[in-house]
C-alpha cells in the first residue's frame, strides 16, 4: 500500500509543479503572455521548493492515513505560532461539522492541527494544486456544482459514519478578522444554508463553529510590490504567495477559537451565525493584542 501511494506521489511530480507554478505567476495578475512567461522562469527556483515541500506533505499523509500529521507539520513551516482556545469543546466521537471562515488555505491546517480529531475530511471545491496532490485528495470531497446531491451524500456518508467534517460555509476566501473585523462580519449572512441540511440528514450531528485569524505575514503585505496592488483580494492573494515562496514571510502568530457544539435547534444556521460573530471578534481581539505586544505599527483596519 505504502509503495502504491509512493508511486502515485511521484506520477503526480510534473502535475503538482505545473500547478504551482500557475498558482505563483497568476498570484501577479497580469494577462501579457510573455510577462507571464518570464515569470514561469524566474520563480522556477521558488516553485521547485514548493514543489519539495508538497511532495513532503503528500508523504506524511500518506504515511499517517489523515490530514493531521501534515497539518501540523505545515503549521510548524508556515507561522511562527499559533493561539488555540476552546480546543475541549470539539467532541472525541461522533459526527461532528466544522463551520469555519475561510480566511486563506492555512485556515484549514491551523483547525486540522488544533483539532484531536484524526478523522476530519474537508468539503472544498477545486482549488488550483490540488490536482497535483494525490494523497490529499483521498481526503477531500470536491464540491461539484454540477451535481451537488451527489456531493452532498458523499459528505453525509462520511458524518453518519461517525466522523468529522471541514465545511467553508462561504464557499470562498473571506476577509481575515485581524485585518478587516467588519468585512469579515459582513460575509456571515452569505453562508450556505447547508449545515442546516446536514443537521436535519446526520444523526446526532454537532456543529463546532470555528473562528481563524492572523492568517496573513503583516511583513508581506508591507511587500513594496504587494503594496502595488489597490484591489485588496488580489494583494492578500499575492501576499499569501509570497508567504509561501519566502520563509521570511512565514511568520503570522494565528489565531483559532473554537466554539461551544451546537445540536438540534442550537444548530440553526442563524444561531450558528451569532456564535460565529462572538469569535470572529475575540479572534479580532486577540490578534489586535499580539500586534502591540510586537510593538507592531499601529493597526490599521482593511490594511
Amino acid at each position: 500500500m505504502a509503495n502504491r501511494f509512493a508511486t502515485q506521489i511521484n506520477l503526480s511530480l510534473p502535475k503538482l509543479y505545473r500547478a504551482m507554478s500557475t498558482s505563483v505567476v497568476d498570484a501577479f495578475c497580469f494577462s501579457n503572455p510573455f510577462i507571464k512567461a518570464a515569470l514561469r522562469i524566474l520563480c522556477a527556483p521558488f516553485v521547485l521548493e514548493l514543489t519539495r515541500l508538497g511532495r513532503k506533505m503528500e508523504r506524511i499523509i500518506a504515511r499517517d492515513g489523515h490530514l493531521k500529521g501534515a497539518s501540523e507539520w505545515l503549521l510548524s513551516i508556515g507561522a511562527e505560532g499559533i493561539h488555540i482556545h476552546g480546543a475541549e469543546n470539539v467532541p472525541l466521537t461522533g459526527p461532528a461539522l466544522f463551520v469555519c471562515n475561510h480566511a486563506g488555505l492555512g485556515d484549514a491546517y491551523a483547525l486540522l492541527s488544533a483539532s484531536p480529531r484524526r478523522d476530519t475530511i474537508i468539503l472544498a471545491n477545486d482549488f488550483g494544486i490540488l490536482p497535483g496532490l494525490s494523497a490529499m485528495r483521498r481526503h477531500v470531497i470536491l464540491v461539484d456544482p454540477s451535481e451537488p446531491v451527489a456531493t452532498f451524500r458523499a459528505a453525509l456518508r462520511h458524518l453518519r459514519a461517525g466522523k468529522s467534517l471541514l465545511l467553508y460555509p462561504r464557499g470562498e476566501i473571506e476577509a481575515d478578522p485581524a485585518l478587516d473585523l467588519e468585512a469579515a462580519l459582513a460575509s456571515l449572512p452569505h453562508w450556505s444554508r447547508s449545515m442546516a441540511l446536514f443537521a436535519r440528514h446526520a444523526p446526532n450531528l454537532k456543529i463546532v463553529p470555528v473562528a481563524v485569524g492572523g492568517l496573513l505575514s503583516r511583513r508581506a503585505l508591507r511587500n513594496p510590490i504587494v503594496r502595488r496592488y489597490r484591489d485588496r483580494d488580489k494583494r492578500h492573494f499575492l501576499a499569501a504567495t509570497f508567504q509561501m515562496m519566502f520563509p521570511a514571510y512565514r511568520d503570522p502568530v494565528i489565531s483559532l477559537r473554537f466554539g461551544d457544539p451546537l445540536g438540534g435547534e442550537r444548530a440553526a444556521p442563524r444561531q450558528v451565525q451569532a456564535r460565529m460573530a462572538t469569535l470572529l471578534r475575540r479572534v479580532h481581539a486577540e490578534q489586535r493584542r499580539l500586534m502591540l505586544h510586537a510593538g507592531c505599527r499601529v493597526y490599521r483596519r482593511g490594511f
